[in-house]
């Protein structure tokens, strides 16, 4: 898994490798700016990451610009222009100040720069429309105006610059974080780069992946600036990138005189009048995630329509109410079929009626296996006062920001700014795992760990869809694999499958049934 960080905690590994490794910062920001120099190189001048100069490869990469800021993200910028002018690229900075006014290792390679002949021009409010010039006639920009650490919006000449970058429709390199994003949050705070490539320096941060602002990023990568392991490896950093490895370690190979008994069996209690599909999907995924056996608990008047459909879920019809949702007087028959199973889902469709809720108070706290509570049963938890302190530790919830706001009491935008730390909270809070859906799912576990999804596209926000991951999570999970790790596991491959679909036809057209018909190569790309 990649490390995700805050500007905080980059600062800290970054003075551990100074102070505690003897790594000088001079050298990091060297490293830096010659791997950015490298990239754009390779990109545009087409002789590989580490292609030697020449005129060729400049005349085909063209005129670059750097606008650098004040700071050490500056500072990067100057590497950078001092590398390509010495592959004969024609480049120039524009330096957002004056050059008596940058600092340490910044001013070191300005004044390496100035000396070998790159053009620098301080530019301010008096000469700004000069860059205008510059911006029609180049073709790379190189954005090294803040980098991490922003914490208030950018304005007067930082505003304008940001605003004619924007306006150039140049190919735009950011270093490390598009400037005017704030890098921890995945916040838009203000005017900010667009870019069209983002060079992470050393690890990824947390805007990079998380939305709105990764919106902004366009391509990341990551640029290896010599950070020694020990100076990450001794932060404690609670933030990662799933990687298809990650996932792939969850499975082993299955035995080859195995049986049905070996993978568990998944109890669905989910539906009601009118939504039984939600139920029927949440069964089907248990199934394609692997589960030995599936069994459908759902109200009598739904029960028909699903008794042959799927064939491959066995059916237990429950008692309802007259509005065709399941009774609380099936709380026994319920607790009865909990016993032996290796795994539970609870909540697709089953309504929020207060009978339902009722029911949700006297079976959740008594279900023994691993429990995954998604959709109404989410909601019956929110209007359950007390419920969600007495549901065992086991227990996996699935919720999207509408329902965990119900869940938290909070505003559902306040649950969009601090999506990580909303779904630590309660993850830590009630020793659960927390599955936080959107752009970019969130897996929290028990002990405050997140865990950060990259697949899926816009195209899953289909009705439906959450049934799917609910069943996936609950299949994994019947399996043997602790929640944190069904939970991981499933989301991934609940977004590939998405994916796959999007690639092959479009994100318009996904329907949860079409995920349900890509998790079979979905799984076959990462499980053995």
């Amino acid at each position: 898994m990649q490390k995700i960080v805050t500007a905080g905690e980059m600062q800290a590994i970054d003075r551990f490798a100074i102070e505690d490794c003897g790594i000088p910062g001079l050298l990091l920001m060297e490293n830096a700016g010659a791997r950015i120099a490298d990239i754009v190189w390779a990109r545009f001048a087409g002789q590989g990451d580490c292609g030697a100069s020449g005129q060729g490869g400049a005349a085909r990469l063209g005129k670059v610009l750097v606008f650098a800021g004040k700071g050490n993200n500056g500072g990067d910028g100057f590497v950078v222009a001092r590398h390509l002018f010495n592959r004969g690229v024609d480049v120039q900075v524009f330096l957002l100040g004056r050059r008596t006014q940058l600092k340490r290792d910044a001013q070191t390679n300005a004044d390496s720069a100035f000396r070998i002949g790159v053009p620098i021009r301080e530019v301010g409010a008096e000469n700004l429309e000069s860059c205008g010039h510059a911006l029609r006639h180049c073709r790379v920009v190189i954005d090294a105006i803040f980098g991490t650490g922003l914490k208030s919006a950018a304005g007067g000449l930082y505003e304008k610059v940001i605003e004619k970058i924007n306006s150039a429709g140049k190919y735009v390199v950011s270093i490390d974080m598009p400037s005017g994003i704030e890098s921890d949050g995945g916040r838009i705070i203000g005017p900010h780069v667009a870019a069209d490539l983002t060079v992470a320096l050393g690890l990824m941060k947390r805007s990079h992946l998380l939305f709105p602002a990764a919106e902004a990023m366009g391509e990341v990568r990551v640029a290896d600036i010599g950070l020694p392991a020990r100076a990450v490896a001794c932060r404690p950093i609670g933030v990662n990138l799933v990687e298809e490895a990650d996932v792939r370690r969850c499975f082993d190979k299955r035995p080859a005189d195995s049986h049905k008994g070996h993978y568990g069996h998944v109890l669905v209690i989910a539906g009601s009048r009118g939504k039984g599909g939600a139920a029927g999907l949440a069964a089907v995924a248990a199934l394609r995630a692997g589960a030995g056996l599936v069994s459908l608990a759902l109200p009598e008047g739904c029960c028909q329509a699903l008794e042959f459909n799927p064939l491959e879920v066995m059916s237990i019809p429950l008692p309802e109410t007259a509005a065709g949702a399941i009774d609380c007087s099936a709380r026994d028959i319920i607790l009865e079929h909990c016993r032996g199973k290796t795994a539970v889902v609870v909540g697709p469709g089953i309504s929020t009626s207060r009978q339902t809720v009722q029911l949700l108070e006297e079976v959740l706290p008594r279900i023994e296996c691993p429990l995954v509570v998604d959709a109404d049963g989410l909601n019956g938890i929110a209007l359950s006062k007390g419920l969600i302190s007495r549901l065992p530790a086991h227990t996996v919830l699935t919720p999207h920001p509408k329902e965990m706001a119900r869940i938290c009491g909070k505003d559902t935008g306040e649950i969009l700014r601090q999506r990580i730390e909303t779904a630590r909270d309660l993850a830590t809070q009630y020793s659960l795992c927390v599955v936080l859906k959107g752009a970019r799912t969130l897996t929290a576990a028990p002990d405050g760990t997140v865990f950060i999804n990259p697949t899926g596209n816009p195209g899953m926000a289909t009705a439906g869809s959450g049934d799917v991951l609910a069943g996936l999570a609950a299949g994994f999970a019947a399996q043997g694999l602790k929640p944190e790790s069904a939970c991981i596991s499933a989301v991934y491959l609940h977004g590939l499958a998405g994916d796959l679909f999007a690639a092959a036809n479009s994100q318009t057209t996904l329907i949860a049934g079409d995920l349900l018909r890509c998790l079979p190569e979905s799984m076959k790309r990462i499980l053995p």
